[in-house]
């Protein structure tokens, strides 16, 4: 009698999504298919979070409509007001409470997308064919035209109005997608203003390749001015004083640049952009002084593309594209809207060629990101703004998917017929589970449901006893109830493929191992 032979699959998923090399040829930690999962911080494949709606009487205010903008902005006080906008107004609070609307009068918001820094108790909002509103809530109205909010003294910019902006360096920067201009600093009374005093403007077509191209975003880090133009990065050293002799031209990196201005994220020691190949990372770009042949998303790159290919189709452009880097859940969310597609890069640590560990969520809403001084994170939902909390979407349950690549257990030649499998769950209390089995390329699987049993807090480690199902054996392990779920299955294949879906519904839940069962045959 054959033996059974064994395959474990260790932490499924650990090395995240790879879409672009075979499938029987690749490392089992990867995975075929992600949705609505994480990377947790033990490595495991998780469910994300859910969201929880914080706004009360949204409907009415936003009539329908997403918040397409938020910024935290902090008051001389300390205090903090979150400033959003959405259905063509700009807003105030949402947050546990009603939105108020600071639109100044007789101004009209022609869109949603916009731009905000924060520095000395003024906020600056940008938007392109907008002029830029000055939000201070020691001005009455709080909210209003920069040049009401300054006398009605001609910007710099005069009527090319900005549709970008930073705060750094005791100053607000901005561009018009050909020059970058900065206002007058914190230590001038016409602050902040972009003309006279300390202002001034940059002009980088001198610079440039071919001297054309078209600023998208800008970024600061460390003493750098760092301006993302669609086909090349320009970096500006000695930007806290633009107008002494120490700012000058660094570097200019060619045939790589940004192609949507809020995909630029600072990661703390790096910053991470949407490029048209791929997301990378500025400091990758810097080291090798070229285009990369490595990038953030390598595994799943044509995907990307498609996306990216998709979000210009559906919208004209890339201007929706939005991003957010949380340090608390250490990872970076890249948002398509017109397909509510987010991409999941886990930033805790890079895999052996300096990519990113990459997931995905579906069918997700995301118009807009905030991450807040206390770490939460907000996200633009229809009608309101949410929360990231929870394992429930504002109440209701989300499906949980993951299908590995195929596997031919060293030997493509010979028939597997599977026996049995037992996966190791952690957490799930009364939530299906339903394994999925597949063979030779079919899309029909095999399914194998299971309910994950609800232990009380009285359950001890190695003392449970077997349930209802006896096949399912639950331990806890400071605090977390771990259950592993055998299956006698059926089904034969030269090569294999191992999956499992889930409602979540209030209950974390991550699976930690698969163990596969089969016994070799000949081939009919």
């Amino acid at each position: 009698m054959k033996q059974l032979q064994n395959l474990s699959l260790v932490t499924p998923g650990f090395f995240g999504l790879n879409t672009q090399e075979s499938g029987v040829t690749i490392s089992p930690n990867f995975a075929q298919l992600t949705d609505n999962v994480v990377i947790d911080k033990y490595g495991r494949l998780g469910a994300r979070k859910g969201w929880l709606m914080m706004t009360t009487s949204g409907d009415t205010s936003l009539s329908g409509n997403s918040v397409k903008f938020m910024m935290e902005h902090v008051n001389a006080d300390n205090t903090t007001t979150i400033i959003s906008g959405g259905n063509s107004k700009v807003w105030t609070g949402g947050i546990s409470a009603t939105l108020t609307d600071i639109t100044p009068a007789a101004y009209t918001v022609s869109g949603d997308r916009w731009k905000g820094a924060s520095i000395y108790d003024h906020a600056l909002l940008v938007q392109d064919g907008q002029e830029p509103l000055v939000y201070s809530a020691a001005a009455s109205p709080v909210c209003q035209p920069i040049t009401t909010y300054r006398s009605a003294a001609s910007q710099n910019f005069g009527s090319s109005y900005p549709r970008d902006v930073i705060a750094a360096w005791g100053r607000f920067w901005t561009h018009d997608g050909d020059t970058v201009y900065w206002s007058t600093d914190i230590a001038d009374t016409t602050f902040p203003a972009f003309y006279g005093g300390t202002s001034g403007t940059l002009n980088i077509a001198a610079v440039l390749p071919n001297n054309a191209d078209t600023i998208v975003a800008i970024a600061a880090h460390n003493d750098f001015l760092i301006i993302f133009c669609k086909n090349n990065i320009v970096l500006y050293s000695g930007a806290s004083n633009p107008i002494g002799v120490a700012f000058q031209l660094a570097d200019v990196i060619a045939g790589v640049g940004c192609v949507a201005r809020d995909s630029v994220q600072l990661t703390g020691n790096d910053l991470i952009f949407l490029s048209d190949t791929g997301i990378r990372s500025l400091g990758r770009v810097i080291q090798e002084k070229s285009l990369p042949m490595r990038d953030l998303t390598k595994n799943v790159r044509d995907d990307l593309l498609k996306d990216i290919t998709e979000e210009i189709t559906n919208s004209g452009n890339l201007d929706d594209v939005v991003s957010v880097y949380s340090e608390l859940n250490a990872f970076y969310l890249l948002s398509f809207p017109s397909t509510s597609t987010v991409y999941v890069l886990d930033m805790r640590q890079p895999l052996e060629d300096g990519s990113a560990r990459v997931t995905l969520w579906f069918s997700y809403e995301a118009d807009s990101f905030l991450r807040r001084r206390n770490r939460d994170l907000l996200i633009g939902k229809t009608n309101g703004i949410g929360k990231y909390t929870g394992y429930a979407d504002n109440g209701s349950a989300y499906r949980l998917r993951y299908f590995s690549h195929y596997v031919d257990f060293g030997n493509p030649a010979v028939l597997k017929i599977l026996k049995q499998i037992s996966a190791t769950i952690i957490g799930g209390q009364s939530q299906d589970f339903v394994i999925k089995c597949g063979f030779d390329y079919d899309l029909n699987s095999n399914s194998y449901s299971f309910e994950i049993p609800t232990y009380g807090n009285a359950a001890e480690f190695g003392i449970a006893e077997y349930g209802a199902n006896a096949a399912t054996l639950a331990e806890y392990t400071s605090g977390i109830v771990i259950d592993k779920i055998k299956s006698s299955v059926g089904g034969s294949g030269n090569v294999v493929q191992i999956g499992f879906e889930a409602d979540v519904n209030g209950s974390e839940l991550s699976v930690q191992k698969f163990d596969v069962f089969v016994k070799t045959g000949r081939m009919s």
